[in-house]
């Protein structure tokens, strides 16, 4: 397995807000991605605050007392929702949240354990095509769902970034989670907003295809996101197994 991450503040933001960070157990690989909100270096504290227990979390754990690792990787963000609620409650922290999309890669039994809650996504790029994993948790997804929306108005919709499910948001939450089987030579990315806002799926697949260094694709990508407008943070992780 090879991987890379990287993290950009992009062309307006005046300070990051995304953050990242990943660890190796014996045969299991853990990721997180996070992107913070709230203004005023909240966000970026939530995002840093959401990876550093997140990985606190799962390096103190006992792997062998899990009959699932998705089941520890769940426990880990909602531990990292409990102490990012708690201090969301006081005044100065007020409305800190922060978006997550974790993977667990368990290379032993060759099995993929995605868990999210938010905006960023996870993709993976299989027999040349790129598929998105995750479904994101937001105000326009939920008004289509209902069919408040047609496919055409949510292009326009004015609330397009809005989103119904966080860490710290809320004192309980429920990560939407999935296992898969993992296949070799199979390419993953974990990105936030920033880039899928500026790209589109078809220009990533262009991007990641016949490419196998996972620093020239978290580079291209975030690269093709800056010179398309780079609005927000911009954070890719590539994982190519």
């Amino acid at each position: 397995m090879k991987f890379s991450s990287i993290t950009n503040i992009g062309r307006i933001r005046k300070e990051n807000e995304d953050s990242f960070s990943n660890v190796s157990l014996n045969d299991v690989d853990f990721f997180i991605v996070a992107d913070g909100m709230g203004g005023h270096s909240k966000g970026e504290l939530a995002s840093k605050m959401a990876a550093n227990l997140f990985i606190d979390y799962v390096k103190g754990a006992d792997l062998s007392a899990y009959d699932s690792l998705l089941k520890l990787q769940e426990e880990a963000i909602r531990y990292a929702n409990k102490e990012i609620f708690s201090l969301s409650c006081t005044e100065d922290y007020d409305r800190m949240g922060t978006t997550v999309v974790c993977l667990c890669i368990d290379h032993k039994n060759k099995v993929y354990h995605l868990s999210h809650l938010g905006d960023s996504r996870a993709y993976i790029y299989r027999d040349r095509q790129l598929k998105r994993l995750t479904r994101d948790h937001s105000l326009v997804n939920d008004l289509l769902d209902s069919g408040s929306l047609t496919e055409d108005e949510a292009e326009n919709f004015i609330n397009k970034s809005a989103i119904t499910k966080a860490v710290g948001t809320e004192e309980k939450i429920k990560p939407d989670s999935r296992s898969f089987d993992m296949e070799d030579g199979d390419l993953v990315l974990m990105v936030t907003d920033g880039l899928t806002n500026e790209i589109s799926d078809e220009k990533i697949e262009n991007i990641v295809k016949d490419k196998t260094d996972p620093y020239e694709i978290s580079s291209l990508l975030i690269e093709e996101a800056i010179n398309n407008g780079g609005r927000d943070n911009i954070t890719v992780t590539t994982i190519l197994l």
